[in-house]
């Protein structure tokens, strides 16, 4: 059987409040829409770089 007492020291956690919650959220949301963006604008930038005379000739 386990025993629940113990010889060691645990430090008591904190646990955060619903605000600081849901900043943390929506910054974090903000971070992977910003990441998601640049990997957009990177892979447009790069489809200009390469087909950029053929798509204006289409033009």
């Amino acid at each position: 059987m386990v025993s629940t007492t113990s010889t060691v020291p645990v430090t008591r956690h904190r646990e955060l409040s619903t605000a600081a919650a849901l900043l943390l959220t929506i910054g974090g949301n903000i971070v992977v829409v910003t990441i998601a963006a640049i990997g957009v604008a990177g892979v447009a930038a790069a489809a200009v770089a390469v087909f950029g005379p053929e798509l204006m000739e289409l033009l």
